[in-house]
């Protein structure tokens, strides 16, 4: 008789999601037979992001002791949904501004500690200086978004309430020219952005993630979040809006080329035996800021063949949680690669990879 198993989900950080990304969650999908295919280029893929030029190398340095398997099929399911808890979206790296990109997090201190304060003061090249309550403006919107900053792994993934950035420009009488928005927060940390950018981006004002209204020490417990741009910009706190007119209008930075497209597996092997005909099932993420995720590929041969599966439908605003689910009728230790592929032809940069045993 044959078992069906899952790797033991692995503690990754932010890949640990609340809801949406676990087995059960997926496999309310139709799952969709997987397609083998060569590797378009067998030792790689190379992608250019202005003047740099980046290869997804594979170096096929597996010894002669693992089982290699060409083109492998299963079944693959995947979908947007899904989110970060909190404790862990807001602490991840060390930086000392108040970013998506930096901790400790002063937001959602306990009942008591800290108030809600989503005031926010609108100055710059306008004619009348304004203050406004933005949770109290009546065109609330509530929508999925994905964080991610320029480097490193995929940072998490939230359901965010607030109102959209354009009610509080629409408030503001401009002068002629202006094409720059700064959102200030506590600290003085700001980053400017072409205002254009953040009007076509539909960039919000939260004061709710993840059903919890935010709370903070500081002055303000505002935050400012936009879909596929990098979390360099969600600034945290936010006291004051800037609309201003500058000579040369901001650049917007975007995921450094080697972070492009990234993908993360988030099981791994766990005081786990599998045996031949056990269905296995790997799951992960995977997302990119650049362009929508085409397909996820997985390789258990080195990179030399890949089963590609499509991810139809796929937006560049959320991030890819995908399940792939086979067997194996040999036993023998196993490595499995998996990458992501984007509409526009990138093949992830860097790669994820595990190993596991078949008894």
């Amino acid at each position: 008789m044959r078992r069906s198993q899952k790797i033991a989900s692995g503690v990754m950080g932010t890949l640990l999601l609340a809801s949406g990304a676990t087995a059960g969650a997926l496999g309310v999908l139709k799952p969709a037979s997987a397609q083998a295919e060569e590797s378009l280029s067998p030792t790689g893929m190379v992608h250019h992001e202005g003047s740099h030029t980046v290869s997804a190398n594979l170096a096929n340095l597996l010894d002669d002791s693992y089982t290699r398997v060409a083109d492998v099929q299963g079944d693959f399911v995947f979908n947007q949904s899904g989110t970060t808890p909190n404790d862990e979206l807001f602490n991840v790296f060390g930086t000392a501004i108040l970013t998506m990109c930096s901790k400790p997090a002063d937001e959602l201190v306990q009942a008591g500690e800290g108030k809600a304060n989503f005031y926010v003061n609108v100055s710059g090249n306008i004619r009348q200086t304004f203050s406004v309550d933005v949770s109290q403006l009546d065109d609330e919107q509530g929508v999925y978004m994905g964080c991610s900053c320029m480097s490193g792994s995929p940072f998490g993934q939230a359901y965010v309430v607030g109102v959209p950035l354009a009610s509080v420009v629409e408030m503001a009488d401009l002068e002629e020219g202006v094409n720059t928005v700064t959102a200030y927060g506590a600290d003085g940390f700001g980053e400017p952005l072409p205002l254009r950018y953040a009007l076509e981006k539909n960039a919000l004002l939260v004061y709710r993630v993840n059903g919890q209204e935010l709370r903070s020490t500081a002055d303000s417990s505002l935050q400012l979040w936009m879909p596929e741009t990098v979390a360099h910009y969600f600034t945290r706190n936010i006291v004051d809006i800037s609309l201003t007119k500058e000579d040369v209008e901001p650049e917007v930075q975007s995921v450094e080329p080697m972070y492009r497209n990234k993908i993360e597996i988030s099981n791994k092997v766990e005081d786990s035996v599998f045996r031949v005909g056990d269905q296995v099932s790997f799951e992960g993420v995977a997302d990119d800021l650049g362009s929508p995720i085409a397909a996820v590929e997985f390789s258990f041969d080195d990179g030399d063949t890949w089963t590609s599966c499509a991810t139809e439908g796929a937006t560049a605003d959320k991030w890819v949680n995908w399940s792939f689910t086979t067997s194996f009728d040999q036993p023998g230790d196993y490595h499995m690669i998996a990458r992501a592929r984007t509409v526009d032809g990138v093949v992830s940069p860097l790669s994820a990879s595990l190993d596991f045993s078949v008894k």
